[in-house]
Protein backbone atom coordinates (compact mmCIF):
# COMPACT_ATOMS: atom_id res chain seq x y z
CA UNK A 1 0.00 0.00 0.00
CA UNK A 2 1.12 3.58 -0.64
CA UNK A 3 1.23 5.56 2.60
CA UNK A 4 1.88 9.28 3.04
CA UNK A 5 3.32 10.26 6.41
CA UNK A 6 2.70 13.93 7.05
CA UNK A 7 5.25 14.34 9.79
CA UNK A 8 8.67 12.78 10.21
CA UNK A 9 9.24 13.11 13.95
CA UNK A 10 9.05 10.35 16.53
CA UNK A 11 5.52 9.22 15.60
CA UNK A 12 5.49 9.77 11.84
CA UNK A 13 9.10 8.72 11.40
CA UNK A 14 8.63 5.54 13.39
CA UNK A 15 5.35 4.45 11.80
CA UNK A 16 6.54 5.30 8.31
CA UNK A 17 9.78 3.39 8.84
CA UNK A 18 8.17 0.25 10.21
CA UNK A 19 5.58 0.23 7.42
CA UNK A 20 8.38 0.57 4.87
CA UNK A 21 10.25 -2.28 6.55
CA UNK A 22 7.13 -4.44 6.15
CA UNK A 23 6.85 -3.81 2.42
CA UNK A 24 4.61 -0.75 2.15
CA UNK A 25 5.62 2.21 -0.02
CA UNK A 26 6.00 5.31 2.15
CA UNK A 27 6.50 8.98 1.33
CA UNK A 28 7.31 11.40 4.12
CA UNK A 29 5.78 14.82 3.51
CA UNK A 30 7.81 17.74 4.78
CA UNK A 31 8.31 21.47 4.28
CA UNK A 32 11.97 20.64 3.70
CA UNK A 33 12.24 17.20 2.08
CA UNK A 34 15.95 17.71 1.37
CA UNK A 35 16.89 18.34 5.01
CA UNK A 36 19.62 16.37 6.75
CA UNK A 37 16.97 15.01 9.12
CA UNK A 38 14.95 13.55 6.22
CA UNK A 39 18.06 12.14 4.58
CA UNK A 40 18.97 10.32 7.79
CA UNK A 41 15.41 9.04 8.18
CA UNK A 42 15.30 7.73 4.61
CA UNK A 43 18.62 5.98 5.06
CA UNK A 44 17.30 4.24 8.16
CA UNK A 45 13.87 3.47 6.64
CA UNK A 46 15.28 1.72 3.57
CA UNK A 47 14.43 1.42 -0.09
CA UNK A 48 10.64 1.56 0.32
CA UNK A 49 10.76 5.11 1.69
CA UNK A 50 11.06 8.47 -0.04
CA UNK A 51 10.44 12.12 0.80
CA UNK A 52 8.58 14.98 -0.85
CA UNK A 53 6.52 18.02 -0.06
CA UNK A 54 3.27 17.69 1.83
CA UNK A 55 1.34 18.00 -1.43
CA UNK A 56 3.58 15.39 -3.09
CA UNK A 57 2.94 12.96 -0.26
CA UNK A 58 -0.82 13.51 -0.25
CA UNK A 59 -0.97 12.91 -4.00
CA UNK A 60 1.13 9.76 -3.56
CA UNK A 61 -0.65 8.14 -0.64
CA UNK A 62 -3.68 5.88 -0.67
CA UNK A 63 -3.63 6.31 3.10
CA UNK A 64 -2.42 9.47 4.84
CA UNK A 65 -0.93 9.49 8.33
CA UNK A 66 -1.30 12.81 10.13
CA UNK A 67 1.53 12.94 12.67
CA UNK A 68 2.27 16.61 13.29
CA UNK A 69 2.39 18.85 16.34
CA UNK A 70 -1.04 20.10 17.45
CA UNK A 71 -0.05 23.65 16.51
CA UNK A 72 0.50 22.49 12.92
CA UNK A 73 -2.77 20.60 12.35
CA UNK A 74 -4.78 23.52 10.97
CA UNK A 75 -2.01 24.74 8.67
CA UNK A 76 -1.28 21.29 7.27
CA UNK A 77 -4.92 20.39 6.61
CA UNK A 78 -5.64 23.74 4.99
CA UNK A 79 -2.61 23.19 2.76
CA UNK A 80 -3.78 19.65 1.98
CA UNK A 81 -7.14 20.83 0.63
CA UNK A 82 -9.55 18.24 -0.75
CA UNK A 83 -8.43 14.76 0.30
CA UNK A 84 -10.68 13.05 -2.24
CA UNK A 85 -12.13 10.35 0.02
CA UNK A 86 -8.71 9.07 1.10
CA UNK A 87 -8.23 7.48 4.51
CA UNK A 88 -6.65 9.89 6.98
CA UNK A 89 -5.16 8.33 10.13
CA UNK A 90 -5.14 10.90 12.90
CA UNK A 91 -2.46 10.11 15.49
CA UNK A 92 -2.00 13.68 16.73
CA UNK A 93 -2.46 14.54 20.38
CA UNK A 94 -3.30 17.75 22.16
CA UNK A 95 -2.32 18.41 25.75
CA UNK A 96 -4.71 21.26 26.56
CA UNK A 97 -7.82 19.23 27.35
CA UNK A 98 -9.30 19.68 23.88
CA UNK A 99 -10.02 16.90 21.40
CA UNK A 100 -7.57 16.50 18.54
CA UNK A 101 -10.17 14.23 16.96
CA UNK A 102 -12.86 16.91 16.64
CA UNK A 103 -10.40 19.41 15.19
CA UNK A 104 -9.22 17.02 12.48
CA UNK A 105 -12.77 15.91 11.63
CA UNK A 106 -13.71 19.56 11.19
CA UNK A 107 -10.70 20.53 9.08
CA UNK A 108 -10.02 17.45 6.92
CA UNK A 109 -11.87 18.00 3.64
CA UNK A 110 -13.55 14.87 2.24
CA UNK A 111 -11.37 12.48 4.25
CA UNK A 112 -12.31 9.17 5.82
CA UNK A 113 -10.83 9.84 9.25
CA UNK A 114 -9.70 7.07 11.59
CA UNK A 115 -8.21 7.89 14.98
CA UNK A 116 -5.39 5.44 15.72
CA UNK A 117 -1.89 4.99 17.20
CA UNK A 118 -2.31 8.07 19.41
CA UNK A 119 -2.47 6.08 22.65
CA UNK A 120 0.95 4.49 22.15
CA UNK A 121 4.42 5.99 22.57
CA UNK A 122 6.73 5.74 19.59
CA UNK A 123 8.96 3.28 21.43
CA UNK A 124 6.10 0.76 21.48
CA UNK A 125 5.23 1.43 17.84
CA UNK A 126 8.82 0.59 16.97
CA UNK A 127 8.66 -2.69 18.90
CA UNK A 128 5.15 -3.76 19.97
CA UNK A 129 6.14 -7.26 21.09
CA UNK A 130 6.32 -7.96 24.85
CA UNK A 131 7.34 -11.58 25.28
CA UNK A 132 4.60 -13.70 23.74
CA UNK A 133 2.10 -10.80 23.62
CA UNK A 134 1.82 -7.72 21.46
CA UNK A 135 0.52 -4.27 22.33
CA UNK A 136 -3.07 -3.22 21.68
CA UNK A 137 -3.70 -0.22 19.45
CA UNK A 138 -7.09 1.43 19.90
CA UNK A 139 -8.86 2.99 16.93
CA UNK A 140 -12.10 4.86 16.36
CA UNK A 141 -14.11 6.30 13.50
CA UNK A 142 -17.41 6.12 11.67
CA UNK A 143 -16.22 4.43 8.44
CA UNK A 144 -16.02 0.67 8.98
CA UNK A 145 -14.16 -0.01 5.72
CA UNK A 146 -11.55 2.62 6.54
CA UNK A 147 -11.11 1.09 10.00
CA UNK A 148 -10.62 -2.33 8.42
CA UNK A 149 -7.72 -0.90 6.38
CA UNK A 150 -6.15 0.71 9.45
CA UNK A 151 -6.62 -2.49 11.44
CA UNK A 152 -4.65 -4.40 8.80
CA UNK A 153 -1.92 -1.75 8.79
CA UNK A 154 -1.76 -2.21 12.57
CA UNK A 155 -1.41 -5.97 12.26
CA UNK A 156 1.23 -5.56 9.58
CA UNK A 157 3.56 -3.94 12.10
CA UNK A 158 2.78 -6.32 14.94
CA UNK A 159 0.03 -4.49 16.81
CA UNK A 160 -3.28 -5.82 18.12
CA UNK A 161 -6.03 -3.46 16.81
CA UNK A 162 -9.16 -2.90 18.89
CA UNK A 163 -12.07 -0.88 17.49
CA UNK A 164 -13.65 1.23 20.24
CA UNK A 165 -16.41 2.70 18.08
CA UNK A 166 -16.84 6.44 17.63
CA UNK A 167 -15.05 9.58 18.76
CA UNK A 168 -16.82 9.86 22.11
CA UNK A 169 -15.53 6.45 23.15
CA UNK A 170 -11.99 7.27 22.03
CA UNK A 171 -12.03 10.40 24.20
CA UNK A 172 -12.83 8.19 27.21
CA UNK A 173 -10.04 5.77 26.26
CA UNK A 174 -7.60 8.68 25.96
CA UNK A 175 -8.62 9.99 29.39
CA UNK A 176 -8.16 6.55 30.94
CA UNK A 177 -4.80 6.03 29.25
CA UNK A 178 -3.67 9.45 30.43
CA UNK A 179 -4.51 8.49 34.01
CA UNK A 180 -2.63 5.19 33.67
CA UNK A 181 0.33 7.01 32.14
CA UNK A 182 0.58 9.26 35.17
CA UNK A 183 0.62 6.24 37.47
CA UNK A 184 2.73 3.76 35.50
CA UNK A 185 5.28 5.79 33.54
CA UNK A 186 7.26 6.80 36.67
CA UNK A 187 7.76 3.07 37.30
CA UNK A 188 8.12 1.66 33.78
CA UNK A 189 9.21 4.66 31.71
CA UNK A 190 7.88 5.02 28.17
CA UNK A 191 8.44 1.48 26.92
CA UNK A 192 5.39 -0.28 28.36
CA UNK A 193 1.96 -0.99 26.96
CA UNK A 194 -1.43 -2.67 27.35
CA UNK A 195 -3.00 -5.76 25.82
CA UNK A 196 -6.77 -6.25 25.79
CA UNK A 197 -7.59 -9.90 26.43
CA UNK A 198 -10.91 -11.07 25.04
CA UNK A 199 -12.59 -14.37 24.26
CA UNK A 200 -13.59 -15.03 20.68
CA UNK A 201 -17.26 -16.02 20.52
CA UNK A 202 -19.50 -17.12 17.68
CA UNK A 203 -21.71 -14.35 16.35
Amino acid sequence: MKIASIGSGNMGGTLGSVWAAHGHQVMFGSRDPQSDKLRSLLQAAGMNAQAGTVQDAIAFGEVILLAVLPTEVERVLEEAGDLNNKILINCTNRYDGKSADMEVLRLAQNARVVRAFNTLPWEVLANPQFGSSNATSFMSGDDSEAKDVVAQLSRDIGLDPVDVGGSANMEKIEAAMGTLWGILSPKYGRDYSMRILRRETDK
